[in-house]
């Protein structure tokens, strides 16, 4: 009977000893999941960003360009205005001087 008591003590602290190594591993695990997790996060955070600044970069290059085409449509127009004035002017001119000459 002494025996078996002392077998039962035994087992008793076996299975709270390894309790106590299960929970410890458990601990271990969340330790090393929040790590896992906090780099992941951190990861995410630094693509986001990046995409981000890719993607503020492209707008701006884009709003560029815009401008671009509409200073050169300005640009052309412009052109227009003054080619088509002095087409105008030229015929004024002419039909001046074709009127004071035939007077």
């Amino acid at each position: 009977m002494d025996n078996i008591l002392k077998e039962i003590i035994q087992y008793e602290q076996q299975a709270l000893k390894l309790e106590e190594e299960a929970r410890k591993q458990a601990l271990e695990i969340i330790a090393e999941a929040r790590k896992k997790a906090g780099e992941i996060m951190e990861k995410s955070l630094q693509e986001g960003e990046s995409m981000v600044e890719d993607l503020l970069e492209k707008a701006r290059q884009e709003g560029i360009e815009e401008a671009r085409r509409h200073e050169n449509e300005q640009t052309e127009a412009g052109e227009q205005i003054r080619a088509m004035s002095r087409q105008r002017l030229e015929a004024a001119v002419d039909y001046i001087v074709e009127r004071v000459v035939n007077k």
